[in-house]
């Protein structure tokens, strides 16, 4: 995780991210968050958001991942 004045940038790795077609669902639901910049990547199995701390917490962006059924490393219960 990097910060910037307000801005966080964090990397998670997508454990069961198995084709373009999950980067895809992912991409299309992080499209939802405004005032976000994010980056989708298959073949490193992640994803990068770029936000305000004001606007979002990373939690915010954990329960949009795992609402599709996908698990984050290092995430416990």
């Amino acid at each position: 995780m990097s910060e910037n004045k307000d801005k966080i940038q964090e990397t998670m790795e997508i454990l069961n991210m198995t084709c373009k077609g999950c980067a895809r669902t992912l991409g299309n639901e992080f499209r939802k968050f405004e005032g976000i910049d994010y980056s989708v990547s298959f073949p490193n199995k992640s994803i990068t958001v770029t936000y305000s701390s004001a606007d979002f917490k990373r939690g915010d962006f954990e329960k949009a991942i795992e609402t599709h059924g996908y698990t984050i490393k290092g995430k416990t219960h």
